[in-house]
C-alpha cells in the first residue's frame, strides 16, 4: 500500500459515505498504516539516539583535548580552576546525552518493536487483523450490495422501457392515416403493452427503494451492524493512539531527568496535555465513518436525452 494513499485514509476527507460499498475499506487501511506510523516513530527514535551517541563522543574527545591543554597552559591557579570546570561541563552533558541515548535504545525501541510485533501478525503477505474486519465488513455488506445492485437494474430497465414507450407513443401518434389496419393494431397493441412493461418496472423500482429509505428496516439494520463492525476498527484504532501515548510519555520520563532540559520540557508537556484520543477518533468518526454523508438511491424520472 501507497504511504501516500495510506495516509489519506486517516486526514484526507473522502467524496463518498461510509455506509457505500466498499467504502470500509478506509477502516482496513487505517489500520495497516498504523503499522508504518510504528515503523516511522521507531525510525525516528534509532536516528535520535545514533545522534546523542555521536554527540556524546565529540564532548567527551572535546573534553580529553581540552584538559590535556589546560595541563600546558600558565595561567592564575582560581582561573584555571573556573576554565577547567567549563572542560568539565562536557563530561558531565557526555553523561546526561549517554542517558538519554541508553533509554531510547533500551526501553523505548524494544517496546514499539514489540508492539508492532503483537498487534500487526502477517500471514503470509496480509496482516490476520486486516482480514478479521475484512471479514466482517464483507459479511454485513455482501446482501446490502445484492439490493443495490437489484435497485440499479430496476432503474435501468425502467429506463430503457420509458425511453421505449416515448418512441412507441411517437410512432403512434405520427402514423399516416393510410397505414393498413392491422398495422395500425400492432402498434397500438405494441405501444398498450409497453405502457403496461413501464408500471411493472416502475412499481419494482419503487417497491425496492422502499428498504433504502430513511427509517427502513433494512436499512436500519444494515447501518447498526457496519457501525458494529466500524467501533471494533475504533477500539484498535484506541488501543494504538492510547500506546503511541503511553511512548510518548516515556520520551518525557528520559528528559525529565535532566534539569536542564526543563524549558524544553514545559513546551513539550504544554503539547502533550493537548493530546485527545477521544477527540481524533470522534472526528474521524465523523468524517470517515457513521457520521458522514451517505448517498442511496432515490427515485429518478425518466428524463428524455435530446
Amino acid at each position: 500500500m501507497a504511504t501516500s494513499a495510506a495516509s489519506t485514509a486517516i486526514t484526507g476527507l473522502p467524496t463518498r459515505g461510509f455506509f457505500e460499498p466498499a467504502q470500509y475499506e478506509r477502516c482496513i487501511n487505517r489500520y495497516e498504516f498504523g503499522s508504518e506510523l510504528l515503523g516511522h516513530l521507531s525510525s525516528m527514535f534509532e536516528e535520535r539516539s545514533n545522534l546523542e551517541h555521536s554527540y556524546v563522543n565529540s564532548l567527551r574527545s572535546w573534553s580529553r583535548k581540552w584538559h590535556g591543554e589546560l595541563t600546558k597552559l600558565s595561567e592564575y591557579s582560581s582561573n584555571k580552576r573556573v576554565w577547567d570546570q567549563i572542560v568539565s561541563t562536557g563530561e558531565q552533558m557526555a553523561d546526561i546525552h549517554q542517558t538519554i541515548a541508553s533509554n531510547l535504545h533500551d526501553n523505548i525501541q524494544p517496546k514499539l518493536k514489540q508492539w508492532r510485533k503483537d498487534n500487526y501478525e502477517k500471514s503470509f503477505i496480509n496482516y490476520k487483523k486486516s482480514k478479521e474486519f475484512e471479514k466482517e465488513f464483507d459479511n454485513v455488506q455482501k446482501p446490502w450490495s445484492k439490493l443495490l445492485e437489484s435497485i440499479h437494474e430496476a432503474k435501468q430497465n425502467y429506463h430503457k422501457l420509458s425511453k421505449l414507450l416515448k418512441q412507441c407513443e411517437q410512432q403512434k401518434s405520427s402514423m399516416p392515416a393510410d397505414v393498413p389496419s392491422e398495422t395500425q393494431k400492432q402498434i397500438v397493441d405494441h405501444y398498450i403493452q409497453v405502457s403496461l412493461d413501464v408500471d411493472t418496472a416502475r412499481t419494482r423500482y419503487q417497491h425496492l427503494l422502499r428498504d433504502v429509505a430513511p427509517g427502513a428496516e433494512a436499512r436500519q439494520r444494515y447501518e447498526a451492524n457496519m457501525t458494529e463492525v466500524f467501533q471494533h476498527t475504533q477500539a484498535f484504532e484506541k488501543k494504538r493512539l492510547d500506546f503511541f501515548k503511553d511512548i510518548f510519555t516515556d520520551y518525557i520520563k528520559t528528559l525529565q531527568q535532566q534539569a536542564v532540559f526543563n524549558k524544553m520540557l514545559d513546551d513539550y508537556v504544554r503539547v502533550l496535555q493537548t493530546h485527545n484520543t477521544p477527540g481524533d477518533l470522534d472526528a474521524w468518526y465523523n468524517n470517515h465513518g457513521p457520521g458522514t454523508q451517505s448517498h442511496y438511491p432515490i427515485y429518478e424520472e425518466y428524463q428524455e436525452t435530446l
